[in-house]
């Protein structure tokens, strides 16, 4: 039997984690809000591997991830390479401190894949959108973080992943 986690508690746990890692590492204060998401974008994602079958992907302005980065780095003058480099780094730390949130509700270890960056906005195919927490920065910058499930298939599960009478996910 699976532990049932509402879409709620997963927001706020995805919410609180992305703020708090964000302005630890990175010294950005993010706040929720509906943001336009404008000019340059890059996204960061992951898939978790074990205990739950879906993707995180976190799309945001080059802005953020460039103030990010000399954050993190210490210094004003960073590459892409340097960009990309650090922006993985720091949502491998978001989504191990989701995953230590993810066992401590449900007593199961949960495991992800390297993290991804690519240029634009990026959805695994295959998946769907089950819930986006929009973000604002301190300087404006616009993010949105996006918790995407499998499309599901023709016997209604989702290795790993379903969904009770009421809709809401319960992870095996």
């Amino acid at each position: 039997m699976g532990t049932i986690v509402s879409r709620a508690e997963l927001e706020n746990m995805f919410d609180e984690t992305l703020q708090e890692v964000t302005r630890r590492v990175g010294g950005i204060h993010l706040r929720q809000g509906d943001a336009p998401l404008e000019g340059e974008l890059y996204t960061v994602y992951v898939k978790f591997d074990r205990g739950v079958q879906s993707s995180l992907c976190l799309c945001a302005e080059k802005s953020m991830f460039l103030r990010l980065t000399r954050f993190m780095m210490r210094r004003e003058e960073v590459t892409h390479q340097d960009m990309e480099d650090f922006s993985k780094e720091y949502f491998n730390v978001v989504c191990g401190h989701i995953a230590a949130k993810l066992f401590e509700a449900t007593q199961k270890a949960y495991r992800f894949s390297v993290p991804g960056f690519c240029s634009g906005r990026y959805q695994p195919e295959e998946h769907k959108e089950y819930f986006a927490l929009s973000y604002a920065g301190d300087q404006n910058e616009g993010a949105r973080l996006v918790h995407l499930v499998p499309v599901e298939t023709p016997g209604g599960d989702w290795a790993g992943l379903r969904t009770d009478q009421t809709g809401e996910l319960v992870l095996d």
